[in-house]
């Protein structure tokens, strides 16, 4: 476990990608995040603090960030070896704040990271988003190396439009300067299209800031003022609510430099991505652009079935349906018709039913309360791109690959999904029975059943019935979960399964272990079941001092595993012996990067010797 580090006094209010909803110092200058910095003569309303350029001798240059009667200067040598012998590289003009310009030598990441600053200013950073892919890599490396204490400001990039991607990059301050620029050459922004032209708008639009309002309008300036905080305002609104994401997502049509961008990200930073991403579901998300199917814990789910889950050995027979826009599937009318046409079968428990979608692939029965198969909605059309049908293919050709499957029945439209009558899928054999096109046609459920009736006709029943299968599905969500060792530590024998469908108990020699309710779609764990896995469990070491009366607050964690996802089951652990158990709050990183916030909601405790019974 990685040892704590704080470098500054960062809080965390809300978090996704990576960027950080809260606050923060540099030097005791106070700033929020994510923040803009307005070029402004006066501070105006909104802004983080205002952005001042004092006189500086030749090759040099001085920043002020104002706010009120609090300053902070960045005096800095501008990387001019011709002029000031000064090439790119780090400069600390204080010891809090580094002016770096990337790419930065192994060298000078490694003094970085030894002694990490409160803010890293990205001196190249306008260069660098010329370049595109060079930005975002710049950004990676300073996360990676860094960690997440450190604030970034990327000069001269920000515009209007540009600022939720910015912000999702782990850009956390911004400045005004180009735009106000900009618009003083005419040009006219809007959060959402981007740049326009004055003229050609008119401006009879009334966008309902503060300047188009007037009689008569304000200056193009001012309305650029008013942007900055709109855009501002409309992310960390985005931050607070968990949809960030899809803000970015809607902005890309305003600029084609910010798909690109957001292209670099999913492939560059997708580790640092997945890593902010909670296991845990919530409301129901739209993924409706190709964007939007790389979104890490999409990424997370396809990849986690490839190297997690293993089909359950008593199924012997595959039976692949389209999904449903009911989430959980199961409770949709046509899974219902599916399931009644298997309910009068001898031996249904050795049908393994999985559904195809996308941007999620294969999704098993016993996976689809699993975040986020239970929490998608995407637009039905029948067509499918490449990358859809890859992540179909892949994720079934797993399936019989590591599966004891006879055979594979695919009750699909055969016209939809030709693609995988030509696919690789191993050898097991492949029987269409959707003849009509309709799966959910009478015609097609009879056909369905028939076969089904026939194939099972041909196999035993379960070794140990419907209960032993039961559990072996729900050691397959455990492995999802926690990993295959961890699961199998968990479902060790004895054990012994309690409840019903939507709420299962595991026990062992009459001490609870662990539950499952369908609406979450993963394990809470008890301190039995913390113990019994052991090491296979993520950890966090508290300090000694910490009581534990209610839950777990960052300044009591004195190291984390940064395999830790918030939502995840963790051990706390205090001098060595298991202390509590509980659902992460924060991302493992982030424990080692806040002075303050929520790090764990503690679900169970171990009295302590020296704990006085309350009456």
């Amino acid at each position: 476990m990685a040892p704590r580090s704080l470098t500054n006094s960062r809080t965390a209010e809300g978090w996704e990608g990576l960027a950080i909803l809260g606050q923060a110092s540099v030097a005791g200058f106070s700033l929020e995040v994510p923040g803009i910095l307005s070029g402004e003569t006066t501070e105006p309303s909104g802004a983080s603090a205002t952005l001042v350029a004092e006189s500086a001798p030749v090759g040099t240059r001085r920043l002020v960030l104002v706010r009120g009667t609090d300053r902070l200067a960045i005096p800095f040598p501008i990387p001019t070896p011709e002029i000031t012998g000064v090439g790119p590289g780090v400069h600390r003009p204080r010891p809090e704040i580094a002016v770096v310009h990337a790419p930065l030598p192994d060298a000078s990441l490694t003094e970085l990271a030894a002694r990490p600053p409160e803010l890293v200013l990205l001196g190249n950073a306008a260069a660098l988003w010329s370049e595109g892919e060079p930005f975002v890599e710049a950004l990676g490396t300073i996360r990676s190396r860094l960690g997440g204490a450190p604030l970034i400001w990327a000069p001269r990039v920000a515009l209007p439009h540009r600022v939720p991607l910015l912000a999702y990059l782990g850009v956390d301050l911004l400045d005004s300067t180009e735009g106000l620029l900009r618009a003083a050459r005419g040009v006219f922004f809007d959060t959402t299209l981007g740049e326009g032209d004055a003229g050609a708008s008119g401006r009879e639009q009334a966008c309902g800031c503060v300047a188009c309002a007037r009689v008569p309008p304000g200056t193009l300036v001012e309305h650029a003022r008013a942007m900055y905080d709109r855009a501002r305002r409309e992310t960390r609104a985005a931050l607070r609510a968990g949809r960030l994401r899809e803000l970015v997502e809607s902005r890309l049509p305003s600029e084609p430099a910010l798909a690109e961008m957001l292209r670099y990200a999913d492939r560059h930073l997708a580790g640092l991505l997945e890593a902010r991403a909670p296991v845990t579901g919530g409301a129901t998300r739209s993924y409706v652009l190709a964007e939007s199917h790389r979104r890490p814990e999409m990424v997370r789910f396809r990849a986690r079935l490839l190297e997690r889950y293993r089909p359950p050995p008593s199924k012997a027979l595959l039976l692949v349906v389209p999904c449903s826009r009911t989430k959980p599937y199961r409770a949709s009318p046509s899974h219902r018709r599916f399931a009644r046409a298997l309910a009068e079968l001898e031996g249904p428990e050795r049908v393994q039913t999985v559904s195809v979608s996308s941007p999620i692939g294969v999704v098993p029965r016993e996976l689809e309360d699993l975040p986020p198969a239970r929490q998608y909605d995407i637009p039905v059309t029948g067509e499918w791109r490449e990358e859809e049908r890859a992540a179909v293919v892949d994720g079934l050709a797993h399936l019989l690959r590591t599966g004891a499957y006879r055979t594979a029945v695919l009750h699909l439209d055969p016209h939809e999904y030709a693609f995988l009558a030509e696919a690789p899928l191993g050898p097991a054999a492949i029987r269409w029975t959707a003849a009509d096109g309709r799966p959910g046609s009478p015609a097609s459920l009879e056909h369905l059943r028939q076969e089904l009736g026939a194939l099972l006709s041909e196999l035993p029943r379960a070794t140990g019935g419907p209960l032993a299968v039961v559990r072996e599905e729900l050691r397959e969500v455990a492995s999802v979960q926690f990993g295959r060792a961890g699961a199998e530590r968990l479902f060790q024998p004895p054990i012994r399964l309690h409840g019903r469908p939507w709420f299962q108990r595991i026990s062992s020699n009459g001490t609870d272990l662990a539950s499952l309710r369908e609406e979450r779609g993963l394990f809470h764990l008890t301190l039995a079941g913390a113990r019994r896995m052991g090491e296979a469990l993520p950890r966090i070491e508290i300090d000694p001092g910490v009581r534990l009366d209610g839950d777990l607050f960052v300044p009591g964690v004195r190291s984390s595993d940064p395999a830790i996802r918030e939502g995840d089951e963790v051990a706390l652990v205090r001098d060595g012996e298991l202390a509590a158990v509980g659902e992460a709050a924060l991302p493992g990183a982030l424990l080692q990067s806040l002075a303050r916030g929520l790090a764990v909601r503690v679900r169970h405790r171990a009295p302590r010797a020296t704990d006085i019974a309350k009456t």
